[in-house]
């Protein structure tokens, strides 16, 4: 009998109806969604960087000539580059065409290319791979991807899993990614997450829920929306990276902003300690699956008829040398011979007789005057290439 009592109980308990009504208002939401389409995958309560370029790139008119993919070793190439060469302040949330390599090519072959760079602070090869399979497709496939790359992308010793980075995140919400969902999870708390999304609409579209809640409140503030979005913030360096290790990325509108080389002191950082920690001990595992992203890779742009250009970024030799004995030369070798198996070039531009010291800002990262060098050197090399040339060339 006390049983049984229970048995009722718990049937009649708020906790059966709250989960009843829970299912039932997330199975209207799903048949709502589908029938109206009130989310737009492309919203997100947090500004990332991915949030930027993607929504950047929808905007654009038409397809690039030219993608620029890797992670801040181009990026920093990329805005400080094109910040001492204009001589003019760059804003990373909203510099996506790259003057140093249009012009630079421009006087060296006589055309003048359009780009658009998909760089981004802590890119893996997977992250890569997702960003050319969702984005550069279509009307919107560019004739050449540009890919900079280093070892980082393919062994950084601080990545959870391929699942756990924010371009996988947010991309994901516009793309299925099925077919990779498991092998990119490493953890069972992922695959639980993964299951209960597949389950729950309303978790699957969290972020949309938390992005129309940020809306509200933006509405219903004492002095409206744009009053506060009109607020210049400038978050102090140091807070921001404190903030990013427990908080997604986001970043305002006016808060990453690159000035001319020379425009300011620039003391030369030395990152040692957070690159020894992010090569110590490679997992063979991460280095494995990174390595097939990357071919994925390369079969996508050669299905797709994109002409892929692998760049092996500068590093210092201080870099280097913090690798495992002979890791570097391995990884060059691999990277090269996967690239000339799947129709892809690699060029190798980490030559320490050009990029002094005086060129990077950190052991990693190119500073105003190496943005510049490195985008030289680039220029000079595509010009020469012929798998580039006839790419370029080429109608769409």
């Amino acid at each position: 009998m006390a049983k049984e009592a229970r048995a009722k109980a718990f049937l009649s308990s708020y906790v059966l109806l709250g989960l009843f009504m829970f299912l039932v208002l997330d199975t209207g939401f799903r048949v709502a969604d589908n029938a109206f389409h009130f989310t737009s995958p492309f919203e997100s309560p947090n500004r990332s960087l991915i949030w930027w370029t993607a929504n950047g790139f929808v905007r654009e008119k038409s397809a690039p000539d030219i993608a620029l993919l890797g992670s801040s070793l181009m990026m920093t190439a990329h805005h400080a580059g094109d910040a001492t060469k204009l001589n003019q302040v760059q804003n990373e949330v909203s510099h996506f065409h790259s003057a140093c390599l249009q012009d630079f090519l421009a006087d060296k072959t006589g055309q003048k290319p359009t780009t658009f760079s998909f760089a981004i602070a802590g890119q893996m090869a997977s992250d890569s791979y997702l960003i050319a399979r969702t984005l550069l497709a279509g009307d919107k496939q560019p004739k050449v991807i540009v890919y900079g790359i280093a070892p980082r992308d393919l062994i950084d010793n601080t990545l959870p899993s391929a699942a756990s980075t924010e371009t996988f995140r947010y991309l994901s919400r516009i793309d299925d990614y099925s077919d990779i969902a498991l092998t990119a999870r490493t953890s069972f708390n992922e695959m639980f997450q993964f299951g209960l999304e597949k389950m729950l609409y309303s978790l699957s579209h969290r972020p949309n829920l938390i992005a129309w809640q940020h809306k509200l409140a933006y509405t219903l503030a004492p002095f409206g929306q744009n009053a506060i979005t009109a607020n210049e913030l400038q978050t102090p360096f140091k807070l921001r990276r404190l903030a990013f290790s427990q908080l997604p990325d986001d970043s305002g509108a006016n808060e990453l902003k690159v000035g001319p080389y020379g425009a300011e002191p620039e003391p030369y950082r030395d990152n040692t300690q957070e690159y020894r920690q992010r090569y110590k001990s490679i997992k063979q595992k991460t280095y494995t699956s990174q390595l097939g992203y990357l071919e994925k890779l390369m079969k996508l742009s050669k299905e797709r008829g994109i002409q892929l250009i692998v760049v092996n970024m500068p590093l210092t030799p201080g870099n280097v040398a913090l690798m495992p004995a002979g890791f570097y030369d391995q990884y060059k070798s691999k990277v090269g011979a996967m690239a000339a198996a799947n129709g892809a070039e690699f060029l190798d531009l980490n030559k320490p007789n050009i990029f002094e010291q005086k060129h990077f800002a950190d052991t990693v990262h190119l500073n105003g005057l190496g943005g510049v060098e490195f985008f030289k050197l680039l220029s000079d090399e595509l010009a020469l290439n012929r798998s580039f040339g006839a790419a370029l060339s080429t109608t769409q």
